[in-house]
């Protein structure tokens, strides 16, 4: 098991804290119930000294009453007065031993007799002394017998504590096992979640900890991949949209600086189509830098807009190359919330590329409600779009099959799909090869935000 050395320290610390713990338990409940029953015990034993000597003291007054000798009524008060756990005896004044037997008291008895405080009883009576003795050997022999039955037991309960220690141990230990597995993997750089079993034990919490922790460190790790995958692609498809414009731009500066070109007219188209080539740099990087922009977590600002009056603004900055080609209707004026700049620039660069597109064809631009969305919808009648070209179309820089007719950067519907996505509306494209194009865009309308 990897707890056998992962932990191992500590393990056995805890193990032997429960032992421990388990022997202090056993000794306190030992030491106070013996202490107790020896206690009722000495009590018991004294209070029988007392009575007997009671007795004794009765006797041996009835028999000097009597005007008997010790020597005559000596023996029958012993026999009189005898009882279990007591010895009674009788000693002259010689301290010969007259009646009785004194028995011989062992060092261990009289130590324990001392501290459980048990003591005898003595009678003077004429010619010598009655003594009332407690049993202090049998006492003994009841102590050697309880801690002959209390030892044994005591040491199977500290082996029992030493065995459900180390399997309490075993089962705390483990979580922390496999979360220390588990971290050392993502240390080593594998970021995969590794789910922990932890329905039985009490460090669930941990074990739940690490798993929001995994599963948030592998969701952040592959967005982190993500978005590098997304650099590389960005920074690889800006550097060839304006590595094209840029060579031209050189080679001409080139012809001039090595007098290729020299007549006024050749100079002149050649200032022309740098001029337009520039032109076309610089709407790539004003449309990178808005979308780099739009893909900024944050920022958005929020106020009111009347759709239908945004959707007039893009139509008239449309109109010097649109020609009088787009019909625009409205019905009533929807109101939309999010930033007056982004959506503009969407509903613009949408309508913008249906005219590139679709040469010669009458572009539709509507402005309406669908239930809790106001909708804009462009269609137009031009070639339409295959089925890849559909699934790439909001992609940065893809321009489709007909790309060789008309120039574009390709990132119109791109900046229009994550505008919308920002205020958490839709854009969605419905076309097919020869039957014209509809990008429908879905905007929450500003009631519902509100109420969001």
């Amino acid at each position: 098991m990897r707890s056998n050395t992962l932990f191992a320290g500590f393990a056995q610390r805890l193990t032997r804290g429960y032992v421990l713990l388990a022997f202090l338990l056993i000794v306190g409940v030992a030491g106070t119930t013996t202490t107790i029953a020896f206690l009722q015990y000495a009590a018991s034993l004294n209070d029988a000294v007392s009575t007997t000597g009671h007795r004794v003291d009765q006797l041996a007054a009835s028999a000097q009453a009597q005007h008997q000798s010790l020597s005559q009524y000596a023996a029958a008060i012993v026999k009189d007065a005898q009882r279990p756990r007591i010895h009674v005896f009788v000693r002259d004044e010689q301290h010969t031993i007259v009646a009785g037997h004194d028995e011989a008291v062992s060092r261990t008895a009289e130590v324990i007799g001392a501290v459980l405080g048990i003591h005898g009883h003595v009678t003077r009576v004429p010619g010598g002394i009655i003594i009332v003795a407690p049993d202090l050997d049998g006492f003994t022999h009841f102590l050697a017998f309880y801690w002959s039955i209390t030892l044994p037991v005591g040491i199977l309960a500290i082996l029992a504590a030493w065995f459900v220690g180390r399997r309490i141990t075993r089962n705390a230990i483990e979580p922390l096992v496999d979360v220390t597995h588990a971290l050392r993997k993502i240390a080593d750089g594998d970021f995969t979640p590794e789910p922990l079993l932890h329905s039985n034990t009490e460090l669930r919490d941990l074990t739940g900890a690490y798993d929001d922790v995994a599963y948030r460190l592998s969701a952040a790790t592959a967005e982190r991949l993500r978005n590098e995958a997304e650099m590389r692609q960005f920074i690889a498809d800006a550097g060839h949209e304006l590595r094209t414009p840029l060579t031209v731009v050189m080679g001409y500066l080139d012809a001039l600086q090595q007098g290729v070109v020299r007549d006024p007219d050749g100079i002149s188209r050649v200032h022309e189509t740098m001029l337009a080539e520039s032109r076309r740099m610089r709407t790539v990087i004003e449309k990178l830098i808005f979308l780099a922009r739009l893909e900024r977590k944050g920022g958005l600002r929020s106020e009111p807009i009347d759709l239908a009056g945004l959707g007039q603004r893009a139509v008239d900055a449309l109109q010097p190359i649109a020609a009088g080609r787009i019909r625009y209707t409205h019905a009533g004026s929807p109101a939309i919330a999010g930033d007056d700049t982004e959506l503009y620039e969407a509903l613009k660069n949408v309508l913008e590329n249906a005219l590139k597109y679709a040469l010669d064809s009458p572009v539709r631009f509507t402005v309406d409600t669908d239930g809790a969305y106001a909708r804009a919808t462009v269609a137009d009648e031009g070639p339409g779009m295959d089925a890849v070209d559909i699934e790439h179309a909001f992609d940065r820089f893809y321009r489709g099959s007909a790309r060789t007719q008309a120039e574009g950067s390709g990132l119109g519907l791109a900046i229009a799909k994550r505008a919308l996505d920002r205020i958490g509306g839709t854009i969605a494209i419905e076309s097919a090869l020869g039957q014209g194009t509809t990008v429908t865009m879905r905007f929450p309308r500003a009631t519902e935000l509100r109420n969001g």
